[in-house]
């Protein structure tokens, strides 16, 4: 009975495996191995050993790598800010009893259910500096001024950018920072009230330190989204990720560098191949440390 039960869940297991050797493991695993090589994507390949992380992180191609890398950490620095602060402070209202939470509550999720793709089209002709409907409503009521080419500025295409993320993904976080603020027993804050305190001092003294567990999570998943960052790039700016290059990540430089593009100055699979891996490098102890500590949240 026994070797029947355990030959069932291999059966229900064997599924899940070979999608994720197929689509995973054999995926990264290939991808290590190219990357010691130097392949246009069709002929013969051609191995030059560590030349491809060597081109990367200090020879012709370092420059542009840095840009990236800064610009991920910046986008990381500041959706963390916005997506989790801003996420933080609406689930508190939401949890009160405000006329028209449930109005809000859809308007602030919407976003999150529309493809990246999509988001970029309607935000791309939203800020379109001639006839945008953004500075149209600048000019609309007086702050003209204010009117920008935001897509085109290479001071403020990063921002904006960033800006139209917090827009699509915030609902996520309100979501789930309002999900751990209602499980909180009652009785807490009851008590707190009892003893005299204000709504601000159980925000800062029962409330924040309750959610800080769910805060660590969504940070450290924050991290790993802000590097592998993609989509929102490309449909806004295209995979040159202009103006030049003041929006690349490393994920359109990946895209430029593998595949090609309009000015691609090399195509070449082996060294997107190295870009993939050092994203690896950069992202997975982060990933593993998510795992350990979410198991021994789990256990305790």
């Amino acid at each position: 009975m026994q070797k029947i039960s355990r030959k069932f869940i291999l059966l229900f297991v064997l599924p899940a495996f070979i999608l994720y050797t197929t689509f995973v493991i054999y995926p990264f695993i290939y991808s290590f191995i190219l990357s010691f090589y130097q392949w246009p994507g069709v002929g013969k390949k051609i191995f030059v050993g560590l030349k491809n992380f060597r081109d990367i992180l200090v020879g012709p191609f370092a420059e542009e790598f840095r840009n990236a890398f800064v610009h991920n950490i910046y986008f990381f620095a500041l959706t963390a800010i916005f997506e989790l602060g801003l996420g933080f402070i609406i689930a508190v209202l939401f949890v009160t009893t405000i006329k028209g939470k449930r109005i809000f509550q859809t308007l602030v999720y919407l976003p999150n259910v529309i493809s990246m793709i999509l988001v970029g089209f309607i935000w791309n002709m939203m800020l379109n500096p001639q006839w945008g409907l953004v500075n149209k409503f600048l000019k609309t009521i007086g702050l003209g001024f204010l009117a920008k080419p935001w897509l085109g500025d290479p001071n403020l295409a990063l921002n904006t950018i960033i800006a139209v993320n917090v827009w699509r993904h915030l609902g996520f976080y309100v979501l789930v920072f309002y999900a751990a603020i209602i499980s909180i027993h009652p009785d807490l804050i009851n008590a707190a009230y009892i003893d005299g305190a204000n709504n601000f001092q159980i925000i800062r003294y029962i409330i924040f330190p309750m959610v800080v567990p769910t805060l660590q999570t969504l940070l450290i998943l924050l991290f790993i989204w802000s590097f592998n960052v993609f989509d929102i790039v490309y449909a806004l700016e295209g995979v040159q990720a202009g103006p030049f290059r003041s929006t690349d990540v490393l994920g359109t430089l990946f895209y430029r560098t593998a595949f090609g593009g309009l000015g691609s100055s090399r195509m070449d699979f082996g060294l997107g191949a190295a870009i993939a891996v050092i994203m690896f490098v950069i992202v997975v102890p982060l990933s593993m440390f998510y795992a350990y500590m979410a198991e021994k949240r789990r256990r305790s």
